[in-house]
């Protein structure tokens, strides 16, 4: 039966002989595409934000970090091989240690000032995120000893200081009550959109803030862990609390270190992203509202030109099941007219958008340069077949008015 009636679809014109009928095929083909594209960039778009302020708060904070013993009187993390022995064995062999130190402190010039934090990170970790915000100038080697007193602040930054790359400039600490002074060379402005952060972090040579700070050669403010999937950060930051409570408990270690992680840190960012997962759901519903409508409409009309083909078939013999299958194979033909030029039209767009950065965003606004797209491929077949699925269902009410219908008296319509 299912041939017979995708044999007997395929000979009927969509384009019929009434004025009508053309006029609905591209209504109907009109409103399957523009939901497609509609929702191809609305889950290409989000995805990327989504993405892309992701990347900012893992760059600029560890996705888990180990803080100094409880009770600590300077604050102070060492890294002992114990330590690190315990730590590496909780986590997957991706995971990249880095000991971190935050120093307040304050950038001053003759004329401005303004206070910061100064981070210093072990240099031979992995700096893709920092290289990639480089703007101007170079990312310093702080492994070097003649790097000790170079910086790298935020264009934003140098600009409200009114500084620039080779300039020498004062910043100022105060550690234990003490007020200390080191005059440091600009050597790079990064710049990443990120507001708050761009504001407020300057990169510096964690040998010379230890210095500064008082550390001896292993200890910083934090042991920074990076390297893992994002998906599982919860579940890593439990694994890593059970193995340093169990390893204090058992004497392994000799306090009990606690963590954090970036999804606690960062919570109002990432709670503020989890809310575009409701604007999506609400576009796709209205979409799909959208696309059905216009199908429905349109089938309608198609089936009202064919009244007298459909009480010729059934006047032959034809079942209702095998009508009603005739006109939910012809919605679909347009169905999939709809969904070849909708996506045709969406990856399209998308694509230029991927790599030409063609619309533009407010960076202070939105944290990001232009709109973020990130295409990902099974995420659109699932979208496709999720509209070609319900666009079958859709399909089947006017279908099966089609198939009620008396053939008597469809042979008699004028």
């Amino acid at each position: 039966m299912m041939k017979t009636s995708l044999w007997i679809s395929r000979r009927l014109r969509l384009g019929g002989s009434g004025a009508g009928s053309p006029a609905a095929v591209v209504i109907a083909v009109a409103g399957v595409a523009l939901a497609i594209v509609v929702m191809e960039f609305t889950l290409a778009i989000v995805v990327g934000f989504k993405d892309g302020i992701r990347a900012k708060l893992m760059g600029f904070d560890a996705q888990i970090s180990v803080e100094a013993p409880v009770g600590s009187a300077d604050h102070f993390i060492a890294l002992t091989p114990e330590l690190e022995a315990t730590v590496r064995a909780a986590l997957p062999e991706s995971a990249e240690l880095r000991l971190s130190l935050r120093q307040p402190g304050m950038l001053k010039t003759d004329d401005n000032f303004q206070g910061v934090v100064y981070l210093g990170q072990s240099p031979d970790g992995d700096f893709a995120f920092e290289r990639s915000n480089m703007v101007e100038g170079r990312w310093p080697d702080f492994s070097a000893d003649s790097c000790e007193n170079s910086i790298v602040l935020s264009q934003t930054l140098a600009q409200s200081l009114g500084l620039g790359v080779g300039d020498k400039v004062y910043s100022t600490f105060i550690v234990d009550g003490a007020v200390k002074l080191r005059r440091h060379t600009i050597s790079g402005l990064y710049q990443s959109n990120f507001g708050e952060y761009d504001r407020t972090i300057v990169y510096a040579s964690l040998q010379g803030l230890r210095k500064i700070a008082g550390a001896d050669s292993i200890s910083a403010t934090r042991l920074d862990i990076r390297g893992l999937d994002s998906e599982s950060i919860e579940a890593e930051s439990e694994l890593l609390r059970h193995a340093l409570v169990s390893a204090a408990a058992t004497g392994r270690l000799n306090d009990y270190y606690p963590i954090d992680n970036v999804l606690r840190s960062g919570a109002l960012y990432f709670n503020w992203l989890a809310l575009l997962d409701t604007n999506v759901t609400v576009i796709f519903l209205l979409m799909l509202a959208v696309a059905g409508f216009t199908l429905v409409s349109s089938l309608f009309i198609l089936i009202l030109e064919r009244v007298r083909t459909i009480g010729v078939l059934r006047a032959l013999g034809a079942s209702k099941p095998l009508v009603r299958n005739i006109f939910v194979d012809l919605g679909l033909r347009l169905v999939g007219l709809g969904m070849i030029i909708g996506n045709v039209l969406g990856i399209g767009l998308l694509l230029v958008q991927k790599y030409t950065h063609a619309v533009p965003l407010d960076p202070d606004m939105y944290y990001l340069a232009s709109v973020p797209v990130e295409i990902r491929p099974w995420a659109f077949v699932a979208l496709n077949a999720g509209v070609f699925v319900v666009a079958w269902l859709i399909l089947i009410v006017p279908a099966g008015v089609a198939a009620s219908t008396d053939p008597a008296k469809a042979i008699d319509c004028e």
